[in-house]
């Protein structure tokens, strides 16, 4: 035992600085350090007493290799994460943007042709279902529905209505 403390005080610090230069982290060397120690007195019996200093600075290099090593896994998976999540908000953003933009568009439309857009495409009825719950004929559907995609076509394509789109990705953190 009194072996065991002397090692320790005579090589603790050589060791925490090798640590620490590889590292740069004391926490973290200190961590590295006590569990080389930890690992020499688990091994303590079957250790050869003249190589105990090779094995200590070659279990803090390795414990620093494998915390290095984590790191960068973790960082990979940060970088990873990043370019997910803000792919993944773009999308959201730009769907978002989609959404008022139809929006703006169905507010500009008068009610039947609104109606009958609405019918058609956000509830996926049939031509027909939508002329016959409106009391009109299919052809005025039609020209309903051509009416509707025309104004849709032109607000999507007016730069300055896109210009003025509101920054609905910062808008919700902001709020």
């Amino acid at each position: 035992m009194m072996e065991f403390d002397d090692l320790f005080r005579s090589h603790y610090t050589r060791l925490y600085r090798f640590a620490c230069h590889l590292t740069a982290d004391e926490e973290v060397s200190k961590d590295i350090v006590s569990e080389a120690f930890a690992r020499l007195w688990r091994e303590w019996s079957d250790i050869d007493r003249t190589r105990v200093e090779n094995y200590l600075v070659v279990c803090v290099r390795n414990l620093c290799t494998d915390h290095l090593r984590h790191l960068r896994t973790e960082r990979q998976y940060e970088e990873r994460y990043l370019a997910e999540a803000t792919d993944f908000y773009c999308r959201y953003e730009d769907a978002h943007r989609a959404d008022y933009l139809v929006g703006m568009m169905l507010d500009r439309l008068p009610q039947p042709t609104r109606a009958v857009l609405e019918g058609c495409y956000l509830r996926g009825k049939r031509y027909a279902e939508v002329a016959e719950e409106l009391s009109i004929s299919i052809h005025t559907v039609k020209k309903h529905i051509s009416k509707s995609l025309k104004l849709l076509k032109e607000t999507f394509a007016d730069k300055k209505v896109l210009n003025r789109l509101p920054d609905f990705f910062l808008d919700s953190y902001l709020e």
